[in-house]
């Protein structure tokens, strides 16, 4: 893309029911769970959405908030309650205050919360759980019906009185009105079960209803389009329940998957960019109102395109802006190469809000703590520039460079290889795991924006580094794969991961041993797999691949399915005599063989690179070190690493 173009269909504005919106960015809705344990929105929250707002998108929609006690759950907002209306309001006006407009999103959880939550038996359109939940939920009466469409118009009354310019209702991947809609989990057999219009009774009803509370305001609904699950409904389904919500709403924000099809919720990188879009397209051409695509779009030409090709009228992200509070601010600008890239590994957004924890992004380590380490804060111009001398060209060192720099701070960056990007390099050449490339791709452009000083090929010593007079000193010399002595077997039957990649493991039948049951192992796994082996894959954990979030392992699993592979969860490997590998089961207390193993492939073991270090401990008066070179992580600790000694330089 040409330096300065802009894009003018996304940057153009549009408005929803007298309501003006600059531009046609949507901050998609997603849960977040910063809200504070008694159900009030906090700063963080505030701060969090002023950060989008000043780089720069249209809308921001609140996500998930919560209409009836019998729907909450852990760290959501109370819509129903009132006290929840100052905090909202500070939201509010952070996000005006920087320019844009901003709806809240209602929702009832159904049978995705737990009676431990609620401390009632848990409402759902029927008795029919969520499966990854497996809590029975009570099938709801009428009454109880004509009680949650109330909840629904007292709440949305609460988000006027808190300012918010429009309402939203959640008929998605979660929540009892996206229950309601679903073929599977309503089987009822009065007016609000059986056809397509029944279904989506309670819908129009909660919509009337919150139309006649809120008044001539907008107001839409987040709609699953397609379940991408068997057995329930797909787009023809989907096309129609949006041409009934568009006889009151304003406007339809589409939404894909569920928690039983994650993978199409929040898509990962294996999953095409864009991948919803012709679905979106069906369901604008039925309706007359305003139109939000998704589906992992996460550069500007995909969104303009979308545009100009009329799939819809307004373009949502999520992630996108997780991982760039300034992807639109950029954009608008022509600096599309500076923007950080989704890369769609889902380990720190969904990966850390499956384990209840708050959610944050490995690209964007600030994410969530915008009160900390917000642009204006982590940039902020220093008023004592220093010469700084960073060893290490991974993303660690990269990162460090590209804060410093944007400090103020002269820069000089060491890397003994002919190109930057240290563990990135060998971790997006696993297979499914290419995106994990657009690491190295933000900083590197970074270095070029930034004018670091990077010298390639050029391996720092001690000597070179006291030549550049350095004020701070900070080792990023990441980590080193190795393997270790298997009793039985020879060296050179014994291999690593990068030998894998390389296509240097000999022998037809290879025993994976799995440490850490990362992407790295199952990565390893599909490379060997590829090349045509037969693979034994071991680990110590409860199950293979168990430290990889499920959004991200169901399609790299089904990449493994009908191959010559066998799965050996809870496994230590004691040895290999001959050809016959000897596994325990540490948990059952039994022992097991594995006959015809040719060579050992070792995953997951890594050592820091500390010599350089070492060395230079006490020759400077600031020598710092970070990422694997400080403990062998991952990307995501690498990238918080940089951060955290940033902020206090």
């Amino acid at each position: 893309m040409s330096e300065g173009r802009r894009f003018e269909k996304l940057f153009s504005p549009i408005t929803i029911r007298g309501v003006e919106i600059k531009n046609r960015v949507v901050f998609l809705p997603h849960l977040t769970l910063y809200a504070s344990a008694d159900h009030l929105s906090t700063e963080r929250d505030v701060y969090y959405y002023r950060e989008r707002a000043k780089g720069g998108v249209g809308l921001i929609v609140v996500p998930s908030m919560i209409v009836h006690p019998s729907g909450s759950y852990l760290n959501t907002i109370h819509a129903f309650d009132p006290k929840v209306i100052p905090g909202l309001k500070k939201i509010v006006d952070s996000v005006h205050d920087n320019g844009a407009k901003i709806f809240g999103q209602l929702t009832h959880m159904g049978n995705q919360t737990r009676s431990v939550e609620t401390f009632e038996p848990i409402w759902a359109p029927s008795n029919v759980p969520d499966l990854t939940v497996g809590e029975i939920p009570k099938p709801m009466s009428i009454d109880e019906i004509h009680i949650l469409i109330d909840s629904f118009a007292k709440s949305a009354k609460n988000l006027v009185e808190a300012g918010f310019d429009g309402v939203e209702i959640k008929v998605a991947h979660d929540g009892i009105l996206g229950q309601f809609v679903s073929l599977l989990k309503n089987v009822r057999t009065d007016e609000y079960g059986g056809s397509l219009q029944n279904r989506c009774r309670i819908i129009v009803e909660i919509l009337q209803a919150i139309r006649n509370e809120i008044g001539d305001r907008p107001l839409g609904v987040r709609l699953g389009i397609n379940k991408f699950l068997p057995g329930d409904y797909g787009i023809d389904e989907g096309v129609e329940y949006a041409k009934m919500v568009a006889t009151v709403a304003d406007y339809i924000s589409t939404d894909s998957g569920t928690w039983e099809s994650i993978d199409k919720l929040t898509a990962p990188m294996t999953v095409p960019q864009g991948f919803l879009l012709e679905d979106v397209a069906k369901v604008k051409k039925a309706v007359n109102i305003t139109v939000i695509g998704h589906g992992r779009i996460v550069w500007p030409q995909m969104a303009e395109d979308a545009l100009e090709k009329g799939y819809c009228d307004m373009i949502g992200l999520a992630r996108a802006l997780i991982a760039d509070p300034y992807w639109a601010k950029k954009a608008e600008e022509g600096r599309f190469d500076e923007i950080r890239g989704c890369i769609g590994c889902n380990q720190k957004c969904m990966g850390r809000l499956l384990q209840n924890l708050p959610i944050s992004c490995v690209q964007n380590p600030t994410s969530g703590h915008e009160e900390v380490y917000g642009e204006d804060i982590l940039y902020k111009k220093t008023i004592t520039p220093k010469k700084v001398v960073i060893v290490g060209g991974g993303p660690a060192g990269m990162k460090a460079a590209d804060i410093l720099a944007r400090k103020g701070h002269r820069v000089v960056l060491f890397e003994k290889e002919n190109m930057l990007g240290g563990r990135v390099n060998w971790e997006s050449r696993l297979p499914g795991r290419r995106e994990v490339f657009g690491v190295s791709r933000f900083l590197m452009k970074e270095m070029d924006v930034q004018k670091v000083d990077v010298r390639l090929g050029v391996e720092a010593t001690e000597e070179i580094i006291k030549n550049e007079h350095p004020d701070i000193v900070i080792i990023a010399t990441g980590s080193k794969i190795v393997s270790y002595e298997i009793p039985g077997i020879g060296k050179e039957k014994v291999f690593t991961t990068l030998d894998a990649l390389n296509g240097a493991v000999t022998g037809s039948n290879v025993l994976v041993i799995d440490n850490d049951a990362s992407t790295e192992g199952i990565g390893v796994v599909n490379a060997l797999l590829n090349q045509g082996k037969t693979v034994y894959w071991t680990t110590p954990s409860f199950v293979n691949a168990q430290n990889v979030t499920p959004p991200t392992v169901m399609p790299l699993y089904q990449m493994v399915d009908n191959k010559s592979v066998e799965l050996h969860p809870m496994s230590v490997v004691l040895g290999v005599e001959g050809d016959v590998a000897t596994l325990l089961n540490p948990y059952y207390g039994r022992q097991e063989k594995i006959k015809g193993v040719d060579s050992v492939v070792i995953t997951g073991v890594k050592v820091p690179e500390t010599e350089l270090f070492n060395k230079l401990k006490g020759s400077f008066p600031e020598v710092y070190i970070i990422g694997d070179a400080a403990a062998p992580r991952d990307i995501a600790a690498a990238l918080e690493d940089a951060v955290g000694l940033c902020i206090k330089l």
